[in-house]
């Protein structure tokens, strides 16, 4: 039975990626770079962030990248909304005692405002925000929390969250409704990929009433 739920935030809850954009964009511009179009976007960027960040910006140190991002991005903050169904999923969770943490590689600070902001902040347990590489730090979390493998799902919206659950030995959950195509998350070979996360939530009460008893 899953008791325990790490989750990506930025496609996962909250859609941010129009305010991501638009913060990438102001850069790109600042650099005198060519902006990206939403589709543009959606088919270049990955995770590491690390890695898109030294293609569409080389020889910009990742310092000065992360202070630009800070700079051009919390105007947008306040009009991010949650993604369909999650506000759903997070109370049915909750009311059946699923432990819930945050792990995501938008910055601490953004994820904790736009999680108060949108009434949803208390139901996380845990943040683990900022994160670089998931796959290289989902084991500390895990130790961290206390959960055990065979307990915890993953769910996250890109490949790079699929392989760092993949890591950890957890089960491993893609919702398309993100940053990354329904191809490319299937390219990781996940133990479920769900249209979003009210098919999740039912998945889960399915596998809760066919589990058997201790």
């Amino acid at each position: 039975m899953i008791k325990n739920l790490i989750l990506d935030w930025s496609g996962t809850l909250a859609n941010d990626l129009p305010a991501v954009l638009q913060a990438l964009n102001r850069m790109l511009r600042l650099f005198r770079k060519p902006q990206l179009t939403e589709e543009e976007f959606r088919e270049r960027f990955r995770l590491p962030f690390t890695e898109f960040y030294d293609e569409v910006l080389p020889g910009i140190p990742l310092e000065k990248v992360k202070s630009l991002y800070l700079r051009f991005f919390p105007n947008a903050v306040p009009q991010i909304p949650l993604i369909d169904h999650a506000r759903d999923f997070l109370e049915h969770s909750a009311a059946a005692g699923r432990r819930m943490v945050l792990f995501s590689s938008a910055p601490g600070d953004h994820v904790e405002q736009q999680a108060r902001n949108l009434g949803v902040w208390d139901f996380f347990e845990h943040a683990a925000c900022g994160v670089v590489d998931k796959r290289e730090h989902i084991a500390s979390l895990m130790t961290r929390q206390q959960f055990l493998a065979h307990e915890t799902a993953f769910v996250g919206d890109m490949r790079h969250d699929i392989e760092a659950g993949k890591a950890a030995g957890v089960l491993t959950v893609a919702t398309c409704t993100g940053y990354e195509s329904v191809a490319k998350l299937q390219s990781a070979q996940p133990d479920h990929l769900v249209a979003n996360l009210r098919e999740f939530m039912n998945l889960l009460d399915q596998r809760a009433t066919t589990s058997p008893s201790p």
